[in-house]
């Protein structure tokens, strides 16, 4: 019997230190962070292959809710090793450089125009008439969408102003108006004559809503090949101290746009890679039914390094406080990594 007790004890300390072991691993891995939607598409392949990069640590990728992605970059001891967010978001909160450092901007708009009324294709030369006494309902109004539209309008030199309200529009030029919600308020009969959202959602409302058609691409009116929008950072001591892990790891998401759009690579291998590294019960925001190839190209996901893109950002950053004072962004050389 003293043996038989003896055998349980060893079986359970051997599973608590089994357990600890990977607890400590857990601790010491290299936890890398991206928001669901397109954003994660720019490490797909990476999380459906695991990459691991030769690392004797741990390779973590985790896909989260877009709303809470700089919480995994900010606070007195941050989570993410790597991390994909707006640029905006990214310059805001890292713009100092002393902390993160970014690698690259990995996608470069997939943000579109909609309507259920008009269908003239809307263009920098006709935007200012088409717009005019319009309602514009516009996704995150008070972030990035949001942003790019209005650095759109007054690139275009188009009169626009803010309401909360819909049935509330301005006497004068276009009225834009947030879209809390795009699953429930992008629909047939909405009180927007325009919409402005982002893909997969897009493409999702105008196959299943035969009245809706996508009349305006925000980064062809913005022009210069887009702009950039979803950015990859990491930790400054990371990179210090894994030169040849952060390489290699440019490399992959530099790789990873040419695999996405390939032939051999299915949908649903790409939505499996995603919805594998959402919390538990999750679902991601792509399916196979709305990931199509088209939709992926909507998306422009590819990698720009630091030191090719520092201007485009610098540039971006400065039209983003021209509409909005409030949002003004201090970043030093040194944020942009390789590109002093």
């Amino acid at each position: 019997m003293k043996k038989f007790f003896a055998i349980v004890l060893s079986a359970l300390m051997l599973t608590a230190g089994t357990a600890l072991f990977a607890a400590c691993s857990d601790e010491d891995g290299i936890d890398v962070y991206a928001p669901d939607g397109a954003p994660a598409l720019a490490l797909a392949q990476l999380m459906g292959d695991e990459m691991q990069f030769g690392s004797d640590k741990s390779v973590n990728y985790n896909v989260v809710n877009a709303n809470t992605i700089q919480t995994y970059v900010t606070g007195e001891n941050p989570q993410a090793e790597l991390c994909v967010l707006p640029v905006n978001a990214a310059a805001m909160a890292l713009g100092s450089g002393e902390n993160y450092k970014m690698l690259g901007t990995v996608t470069h708009g997939n943000i579109y125009i909609i309507s259920e009324e008009y269908r003239t294709i809307l263009t920098n030369e006709n935007l200012a008439q088409e717009l005019e006494g319009k309602v514009v309902g516009c996704i995150q109004l008070q972030s990035f969408v949001g942003f790019a539209l209005q650095i759109v309008l007054h690139n275009a030199n188009v009169e626009y102003t803010v309401i909360e309200d819909a049935s509330k529009p301005a006497a004068n030029g276009v009225s834009i108006v947030n879209i809390a919600n795009p699953a429930s308020d992008i629909v047939a009969g909405a009180p927007y004559d325009y919409m402005v959202a982002a893909e997969p959602v897009v493409s999702t409302k105008t196959g299943n809503i035969p009245t809706l058609e996508q009349v305006g691409d925000l980064q062809a009116l913005y022009g210069e090949g887009g702009y950039p929008q979803a950015v990859l950072v990491a930790k400054a001591d990371f990179i210090e101290n894994n030169a040849e892990f952060v390489t290699q790891f440019i490399a992959a998401v530099e790789a990873n746009a040419t695999w996405l759009t390939a032939d051999a690579t299915s949908a649903e291998t790409v939505v499996s890679a995603v919805a594998s590294h959402l919390p538990e019960g999750s679902t991601p925001t792509f399916n196979a039914k709305n990931l199509t190839k088209n939709v992926i190209e909507k998306c422009a996901v590819r990698f720009e390094s630091a030191a090719s893109c520092k201007e485009e950002v610098k540039n971006f950053l400065a039209e983003i406080t021209a509409v909005n004072p409030k949002m003004q962004f201090n970043v030093a050389d040194a944020f942009f990594y390789n590109a002093q």
